[in-house]
């Protein structure tokens, strides 16, 4: 039924002019936002959309002239300052805007559950709370191919939450997935056969290894991939060209893995 294959480059990423003519990945710097970036994300004009937790606001990159230059889109809500923006996604017509706002890491726990998710009217930068400070340190998103679902991974409290639209304008959350050991989920990313692939953050102290977790449009775990020695992984993205290409960062090693998953 899954059929997963993995590489990685021998020793991580490397700097463009330290090349060695074996088909390592690069590296190369586009932007600086002098601060704390946690997500990207890009509109159908190719315009960029930054989260950034040291600005706490969400960024959008643009030329002025031939440089580019940052701008706030969004810095708080009705005079309050965002805590730190975490990860954020564009819906297929670049009109709509999702984030989630955890502040930096140990900011809100279980103990103190004052994470959001928001949305934000791109057109009008108009933004609403879809959930409002209740959450404990929610990280990754995802929006499910017909984005008729927006997923949640709540990270202090090891779960993925689902928040469904119906009617238009009113969002209904509940929880999609409980997990149990490990720290808690981190990324998600969806595949377009609707599969959810969470990514199972942890400790190095506490795991060795790392674990996404795939799990089916009704909430059931349908596989875990392992992923050696990398126990924090920290984000997850399908290629646009090929979706069937996983690209997943690892903080421990600061290593970007791509994993092929043929799904059938």
């Amino acid at each position: 039924f899954f059929f997963f294959f993995f590489f990685q480059a021998e020793d991580g990423i490397r700097d463009a002019q330290e090349s060695r003519g074996l088909g390592d990945v690069y590296k190369r710097q586009v932007y600086n936002t002098s601060g704390q970036p946690t997500g990207l994300a890009f509109d159908p004009e190719a315009g960029s959309y930054i989260a950034d937790m040291a600005h706490q606001a969400i960024l959008s990159q643009g030329l002025v002239g031939l440089k580019a230059e940052k701008f706030e889109v969004i810095k708080d809500y009705e005079g309050t300052p965002l805590l730190g923006p975490n990860s954020l996604i564009i819906n297929k017509d670049g009109n709509s805007l999702f984030f989630t706002d955890s502040g930096p890491f140990g900011h809100t726990t279980t103990a103190n559950p004052r994470g959001s998710v928001f949305t934000v009217d791109l057109e009008s930068c108009i933004i609403k709370p879809l959930i409002h400070e209740l959450l404990a340190y929610p990280c990754g998103l995802a929006l499910s191919p017909d984005e008729a679902a927006l997923y949640v991974a709540e990270t202090c409290k090891n779960r993925v939450l689902r928040l469904i639209q119906y009617p238009a304008g009113v969002f209904h959350s509940s929880t999609f997935f409980q997990f149990a050991g490990r720290l808690g989920p981190t990324a998600l990313a969806i595949h377009y056969r609707n599969y959810v692939f969470v990514a199972h953050y942890d400790f190095p102290e506490c795991s060795k290894d790392g674990v996404i977790v795939v799990i089916s449009e009704k909430g059931e775990l349908v596989a875990e991939i392992v992923i050696p020695e990398a126990p924090e992984i920290t984000g997850l993205q399908f290629a646009a060209s090929d979706g069937d290409v996983l690209y997943v960062t690892e903080k421990t090693h600061n290593c970007l893995y791509k994993l092929t998953v043929n799904i059938k």
